[in-house]
Order: structure tokens, then C-alpha cells, then sequence
């Protein structure tokens, strides 16, 4: 199991966040598959850990690519990445397809996010 845990900015969901996956890509062959339910545990702008309860097998033998979407702050990410590591419990680490540009994108909307998510605190302790 590999992991980029030295990574300088990755943000933790206190609650995960929903998101839908498909695969695109076996080894070399494109494939088209139903979207699936999974929910974003954690994320940096180069790759992100996710939790679903279906079963990608043969993550160790075959390089998966995947499709990930999500809304952050009312706007709809879709990134594209290659499953790196999968545990017993169906999480699955993700390396994502990602430029610079997507990068800074995906680290703007994750600070407004925090920001947001810590504003939320600060009102539910006033309450």
C-alpha cells in the first residue's frame, strides 16, 4: 500500500464528502461503467483517498483509471486519477490526472470550504 502522507496540504472531511466514480480505463482499454456511490475521506491537489462499498478488484495486477465527480461549494469537480492502493475496508488511494491549474483550483475551493465549514462551528457553538 503506497500513500503521499508527506504531502504539505491535505485537507480530512470532518464528514466525507459524497461523490460518484466510474471506471475509464482498464490496463490499456477504455471502458465504460455505471457511476458509483463513494465518499471523499480525504484529498491534496494530487490525489485523494475515497470509501465505497462496491469492490474495484485486482487494483494490485491492473492499472484503473477512474472518472471522480463531486461538488464543492456548489461547483461540480471532475477529475480523472489511477487507483494506487486499495484496503480490506474498500478504501481506495487515487493518484489524480491533475495540472497545475486544476491543482490551484482544487486548493482555492478547499480553503473556501474550510473557511466555511469553520464558520459553520463558531455558529453552532453560539446556538
Amino acid at each position: 500500500m503506497r500513500s503521499k502522507r508527506e504531502e504539505a496540504f491535505r485537507y480530512t472531511f470532518g464528514r466525507p464528502l459524497p461523490a460518484f466514480f466510474k471506471i475509464t480505463k482498464i490496463d490499456d482499454d477504455l471502458v465504460t461503467t455505471a457511476e458509483g456511490n463513494a465518499e471523499i475521506i480525504d484529498i491534496s491537489p494530487s490525489g485523494l483517498k475515497i470509501h465505497s462499498q462496491l469492490t474495484i478488484p485486482d487494483t494490485d495486477q491492473k492499472t484503473i483509471e477512474i472518472s471522480i465527480r463531486f461538488t464543492l461549494n456548489d461547483e461540480e469537480l471532475n477529475y480523472h486519477g489511477i487507483i494506487v492502493w486499495k484496503d480490506r475496508l474498500n478504501h481506495y488511494g487515487i493518484d489524480l490526472l491533475t495540472d497545475e491549474e486544476e491543482q490551484q483550483n482544487l486548493i482555492e475551493q478547499l480553503k473556501i470550504y474550510s473557511k466555511n465549514e469553520l464558520k459553520k462551528g463558531k455558529v453552532d457553538k453560539s446556538m
